[in-house]
């Protein structure tokens, strides 16, 4: 068996498996056709970012809403990237009365998060970027309900490669436990 793992966007992942380039994707929630079936991997929170001295950072050590964020200019993918977490951010921001000023845009987390990191705004993305360590940047919460954010494992409801089959069994088995 050989696995080749690259990395795309969702709206990647979801026309991969349409034209079967790919037989696997796993991926942000994005509208997908009938023709896709998926597994739901896991659900994460959502965390909005900031620089450590910004002076929500200081106020908001147990958690932040949304509505907090309205005056704050935004670091966040391009619309057209075919990120899955778009549009829910900005559902968020809708819901709390506000629609987000992007002022800037970057289509790399890393890049985003250093964007922050120099002040230029901040930017809202699921609890396990906080893994990526970047100095100055602090983490917080974002507690409106509905604030999390799947990863789904994804792939058309006709596939019969075996070997899809049992990727996708290993993984969906190795979730439940």
């Amino acid at each position: 068996m050989h696995l080749t793992l690259t990395e795309i966007t969702s709206q990647e992942v979801a026309a991969g498996l349409e034209d079967k380039t790919i037989q696997v994707g796993i991926m942000r929630p994005l509208a997908l056709p009938d023709s896709l079936v998926v597994f739901e991997l896991l659900n994460e929170p959502l965390v909005a970012i900031m620089r450590a001295d910004h002076p929500l950072a200081t106020e908001s050590e147990n958690g932040i809403y949304m509505s907090a964020l309205a005056a704050e200019p935004f670091v966040f993918f391009p619309r057209t990237y075919g990120s899955g977490i778009y549009a829910q951010v900005l559902s968020l921001a809708r819901a709390a009365g506000f629609s987000p000023l992007i002022t800037q845009e970057a289509g790399e987390v890393m890049t985003i998060i250093g964007l922050v990191a120099a002040g230029l705004g901040v930017t809202v993305l699921p609890a396990s970027y906080r893994r990526m360590r970047i100095d100055g940047v602090v983490y917080r919460n974002v507690l409106d309900p509905g604030a999390t954010s799947a990863v789904w494992l994804v792939q058309r409801k006709d596939e019969q490669s075996p070997m899809a089959k049992a990727f996708t069994e290993l993984l969906t088995r190795n979730v439940a436990r």
